[in-house]
């Protein structure tokens, strides 16, 4: 059963940046994580499992659970792990169509000339509004699948719900992967490892987030809103 939580209560960031070193052999959960992004090369099947893992994680994590959840079910894993990966592409193609089209070099005799993209800075606001909706979308995800991930009107409930959450998780999801990032600086091993915690502190943040909207998901949350719209008050 999932755990929703009223939307003003305050995300836990220290909790989803902690959560990992608190779960049982965390070390070991994350050296699967690693050589899932070691061998990313491999059709990045690896990868879709990775994130199918991370599904796993938000999902129980939204039932009050406080670590990270065993390596089985692969199969599942790599599944849904597609799916998400599908729909965030297809979420962010809009804004990757508006960056590029238009794009061009040319060539006059020795000398090249660029030909920038009019479009390119609607691209680049599009993409910052699928930034600020992906924990929504993750969410939807984590209630219904691919198809529940295109429910438009859920999806901007969710994030409209409580904005102020939106961005911080939005930071907060920021700062986890810079944190990913920095473990280039240890001769790239220690990349391994930061990327998977990184990926468990966005898991643990889009649980937080789903516990906190899933009201703007129901019918009377709902109804309610068109209702004082329409102005019969």
């Amino acid at each position: 059963m999932n755990a929703q939580i009223s939307p003003t209560t305050p995300i836990n960031v220290g909790e989803a940046f902690g959560f990992v070193f608190q779960s049982r052999n965390w070390f070991g959960k994350l050296a699967v994580g690693a050589l899932c992004v070691l061998f990313f090369w491999l059709f990045l099947i690896p990868l879709f499992i990775l994130t199918g893992y991370f599904i796993e994680t938000a999902r129980r994590i939204s039932r009050g659970e406080r670590e990270l959840p065993p390596w089985d079910n692969i199969g599942q894993k790599l599944g849904e792990g597609f799916m998400l990966s599908l729909a965030l592409f297809i979420w962010s193609l809009p804004g990757t169509i508006l960056s590029s089209a238009g794009n061009g070099f040319t060539s006059v005799g020795s000398s090249f000339s660029y030909t920038p993209n009019a479009l390119a800075p609607l691209g680049a606001l599009y993409a910052l509004l699928v930034a600020l909706l992906t924990a929504a979308i993750w969410s939807q995800f984590l209630d219904g699948g691919f198809v529940a991930a295109f429910d438009f009107r859920a999806v901007f409930r969710r994030a409209m719900l409580q904005p102020g959450m939106t961005v911080l998780v939005w930071l907060m999801a920021i700062v986890a992967g810079i944190i990913g990032f920095l473990g280039i600086i240890v001769v790239g091993i220690g990349l391994l490892f930061t990327i998977p915690y990184a990926s468990a502190v966005s898991a643990h943040l889009y649980a937080q987030f789903r516990q906190r909207t899933q009201v703007a998901t129901t019918p009377a949350h709902i109804f309610d809103t068109d209702y004082h719209q329409q102005g019969l008050t």
